[in-house]
């Protein structure tokens, strides 16, 4: 199995996740910076380019990685499960809808969105997600929520943008500028039913705190219901909406000319921004303990 670093090194410097992320990293203060290589991120981490030192905080930060104990691979492995959960249910819409809307890729438009409470659902798994690779990485239980609330505060660089992107692409293109308000209430009325339909439950139900469908459905609505106090101001403070995210969108991947509801879902399809900034926020919290303890 590749360690995180090595996940690092294989991570694409220019596909349609990248130019995705550039697009809505610009509207975000300090943008975003496509980081695909471990000895950069650690002289950069380090503020040296010694190659010995280099080494061997990549020595230890591969030992870390590969220690069981460890939160990392696991850490890893929720942005794998969300990634390929969202890929899978955008593909079958996809596939489902041909038609013409983005001159990068022919031939897609009309995509039938899922239903609001579906998607209300696999952002709640993004955000379980995102608080469980949080409490992995730093040995705290999995229902640290208020750790999880402040931490958020610290955001910055990657983890910054990935949440610009999840607020973006699976709150307000597919919900609307008042998702962040109505999630709670399409949450509510989520049972078992469609949290079985979305292939990432299965895969981190496993890691989930409590025991069976309805405590792990309490457990995602506590998680969202920290993350919108947060995520509320975020929106408020960067003046973002839909129509804002389209539009720096289109300044990297060209013009759209389908809804909102259909980018959302052509974005879940073709693009890996969870897994792909997740990679590197790991690799970073990798890389500041492995130098820590050298």
């Amino acid at each position: 199995m590749s360690t995180v670093l090595e996940r690092l090194d294989h991570l694409p410097r220019r596909n349609l996740t990248v130019l995705a992320l550039k697009g809505i990293g610009s509207l975000v203060p300090g943008g975003w910076q496509n980081l695909t290589s471990a000895d950069a991120l650690i002289a950069e981490v380090m503020g040296t380019d010694d190659p010995q030192l280099i080494s061997q905080v990549r020595q230890r930060a591969d030992t870390l990685s590969r220690a069981r104990h460890e939160g990392y691979g696991r850490a890893l492995s929720l942005y794998d499960a969300v990634n390929r959960s969202q890929k899978a249910a955008g593909g079958l819409r996809v596939l489902a809808n041909i038609g013409g809307a983005l001159p990068l890729v022919k031939n897609l438009t009309n995509l039938t969105p899922t239903s609001d409470s579906l998607q209300a659902v696999d952002l709640s798994l993004k955000v379980a997600a995102e608080m469980l690779a949080f409490t992995q990485v730093n040995g705290l239980p999995g229902d640290s929520f208020a750790d999880f609330a402040a931490a958020l505060n610290e955001y910055g660089g990657e983890a910054r943008v990935r949440m610009a992107a999840l607020v973006c692409f699976d709150a307000l293109l597919p919900l609307g500028d008042q998702a962040l308000e109505r999630l709670d209430g399409l949450l509510g009325s989520v049972g078992r039913g469609e949290l079985k339909q979305l292939p990432a439950y299965g895969a981190m139900a496993s890691l989930i705190p409590g025991r069976g469908d309805e405590a792990h459905l309490n457990f995602l609505r506590q998680g969202v219901n920290h993350w919108l106090g947060w995520a509320g101001g975020f929106v408020q403070g960067l003046g973002l909406t839909g129509q804002k995210a389209v539009k720096a969108l289109e300044s990297t991947i060209g013009p759209w000319q389908g809804g909102f509801e259909q980018l959302a879902t052509f974005l879940d399809a073709f693009t890996d921004t969870y897994q792909h900034t997740g990679v590197q926020a790991v690799a970073r919290r990798l890389v500041e303990r492995a130098a820590a303890e050298i």
